[in-house]
């Protein structure tokens, strides 16, 4: 390892937008070898907000102040080239990487326009990838698209977004959307920071990652969609997001059909034969990663792991030692009060319970609040709780299989909520293999016909 990722290395920090601004993005070292020393932006946009846009991509570099309100959690935003040490590139309208885009609607119905209008855009998406094919292509969305966005029918419903975005996916395609209520935001250095965020993640770069002992743990997450257009028992569709690492690298998803689900209540369950199949897939894709397979996968899920479930996937994953199932819900029914010692009295705290705070019921059973009370981005000594309402509920974990103890799990739970690289919220309240998973589900319909191809979880968010 260089000297310069050893320093890098040491960089710590629980709050991300903080160690990315005292230290460097974690693949600085991407950007001083000269492999990737530069970040593209492509632009597809109306020509009648072309001024609109230019002017709000002009302000990436600019430095601003973070307001009073929001300095308990962000930083001042010094410009995109500052904060992720390398030059943001953008054009202006007539130049090759800026396409405008004929948004006149000649469709007969709302449902045919939004389509004629995806099919315009995944057009100049062509386009683009010819001329700078590792550009991030921002998207301009004008509030007169409101009605195209989601469009539903009695027999189908369709997504502008989920759309375009599953299309530039499977050509390896970094997207941004822009809305132009964005860029009036009365927030502009929250936008900022976000989408910079976004724009390095999604030229496929690293901002950071977690920093934990166990090297040879993976993770697993599984959601589920359904397809209504699709034949019954084919209808089924099941996101996979795979981090190969407790460090949080190598996100991808990969989409496949349940063959033989089980529909209990509104939740589709795995046969012992899918969930061997999905087991198989796990097991392969980690090992045409790294050439061998992991000590421990840990599989994350929203809804319980039947016995057909568990047989199936510790079949599929044959040689991995430990394999731990985790069923992971919000438990809205329980709502927890801090309380402080004030004049050597117990009293309520006016913030709720600490992030990070874990309730054991039992070797298998825990409570953990990922929604909590956190230092402050301004002053450690002070709380920070974010969003600034309501009680929040904990996360109820609950393990069907698995060796490691329960407070590891929760642990481990607690760092992938800081791996959404789609917000600059401190943390997010599901860990990255739930969220990931979702979002692969939800556009699972427009990828469904290519195939179970592994997908960058950048690509997609």
């Amino acid at each position: 390892m260089s000297g310069l990722l050893r320093e890098i290395r040491k960089s710590q920090d629980p709050n991300p937008l903080k160690g990315l601004v005292s230290n460097r993005p974690w693949d600085y070292q991407l950007t001083s070898s000269g492999l990737c020393s530069e970040v593209n932006i492509a632009a597809i946009c109306p020509r009648a907000e072309a001024p609109k846009l230019r002017r709000f991509l002009s302000q990436f570099q600019e430095r601003i102040q973070a307001t009073d309100r929001e300095r308990d959690y962000l930083h001042d935003f010094p410009g995109f080239s500052a904060a992720f040490s390398l030059p943001l590139f953008y054009p202006s309208q007539g130049e090759a990487s800026w396409l405008d885009l004929d948004d006149s609607f000649s469709g007969t119905d709302v449902l045919s326009s939004a389509k004629l209008l995806a099919q315009k855009i995944c057009t100049a998406l062509d386009v683009l990838r010819g001329i700078r094919p590792s550009a991030v292509v921002v998207i301009f969305v004008p509030t007169r698209w409101s009605p195209l966005k989601v469009v539903e029918t009695e027999m189908e419903q369709f997504n502008l977004h989920d759309y375009i975005k599953a299309y530039a996916a499977r050509h390896g395609q970094g997207t941004q959307f822009i809305r132009e209520e964005t860029t009036d935001s009365s927030q502009p250095c929250r936008v900022r920071w976000w989408l910079s965020l976004a724009l390095y993640a999604k030229a496929l770069r690293t901002p950071w990652r977690l920093d934990c002992l166990d090297e040879e743990t993976a993770f697993v997450g599984i959601g589920y969609s359904i397809d209504n257009v699709a034949a019954r028992g084919n209808h089924v569709l099941m996101g996979c997001s795979h981090l190969y690492s407790a460090r949080g690298e190598g996100l991808q998803f990969r989409l496949g059909r349940i063959e033989n689900p089980i529909i209990r209540g509104r939740n589709p369950f795995m046969s012992e034969d899918d969930a061997r199949r999905t087991g198989e897939t796990i097991r392969q894709l980690f090992f045409d990663s790294k050439m061998c397979l992991p000590k421990r996968v840990v599989v994350h899920k929203r809804t319980p792991f039947t016995d057909e479930e568990q047989r199936g996937l510790v079949q599929g994953l044959e040689g991995v030692l430990n394999v731990e199932l985790i069923e992971i819900n919000v438990e809205e029914s329980l709502r927890y009060l801090a309380s402080k010692l004030k004049d050597r009295k117990l009293t309520i705290d006016g913030f709720p319970i600490p992030r990070g705070a874990v309730v054991v019921q039992n070797s298998n059973t825990a409570l953990l609040w990922v929604h909590g009370s956190a230092p402050s981005a301004q002053n450690p000594n002070f709380k920070y709780y974010q969003g600034k309402r309501r009680i929040p509920a904990p996360l109820l974990i609950r393990r069907y299989l698995g060796q490691a103890d329960v407070v590891q799990v929760a642990t481990e739970i607690l760092g992938l909520s800081k791996m959404n690289w789609n917000t600059f919220d401190y943390y997010s309240r599901l860990p990255a293999t739930l969220d990931s998973a979702s979002a692969i589900a939800k556009v699972g319909t427009y990828l469904s016909s290519f195939g179970s191809a592994p997908y960058d979880y950048r690509l997609l968010i």
